[in-house]
């Protein structure tokens, strides 16, 4: 997952945590990200959906609308949009790992050969390394695949 020759070496979280997560001041000074219990698992529940059975962002979104109770959405938004939803699953952070260089001057993702990420995680990781590369392509997630190459 990570590219040897390329990494980042680093103690503290940055600033702003994502989705899911909460900063948390250790030693008076340094800062790490910790799970925010309720939307930590609405990032989970997002992944899964994703990679193990197949939805689309869009019925995602949808799914996350119905009960903002259960799913609340990010920051001062009212509800889930399609955007939040793939910015939420293109967001390598959830790994545990910080990354630097996932996205480009106009705010598009980079491939991830040109990510650089910490050398260690940094923060507890919502989702598994192959949860999250497995919502980047559902078509090949982890899915149960039937002799006949169909999915169940």
């Amino acid at each position: 997952m990570r590219n040897p020759e390329r990494s980042i070496e680093t103690t503290t979280a940055p600033v702003r945590p994502p989705y899911g997560y909460t900063t948390m001041t250790v030693a008076g000074t340094r800062s790490r990200w910790t799970p925010e219990p309720r939307r930590s698992m609405v990032v989970q529940d997002i992944f899964y959906w994703r990679a193990v059975t197949g939805l689309s962002i869009e019925d995602i979104a949808a799914r996350l609308d119905v009960d903002h109770d259960r799913y609340p959405p990010p920051g001062t938004d009212t509800a889930w949009s399609p955007a939040a939803v793939a910015a939420i699953l293109t967001t390598v952070q959830y790994t545990g790992y910080h990354a630097t260089g996932t996205r480009d001057e106009n705010g598009d993702l980079r491939p991830a050969e040109l990510w650089v990420l910490s050398a260690q995680p940094t923060h507890r990781a919502l989702v598994t390394p192959a949860l999250f590369w497995a919502a980047q392509n559902p078509a090949t997630s982890v899915r149960a695949t039937r002799d006949d190459g169909s999915t169940s």
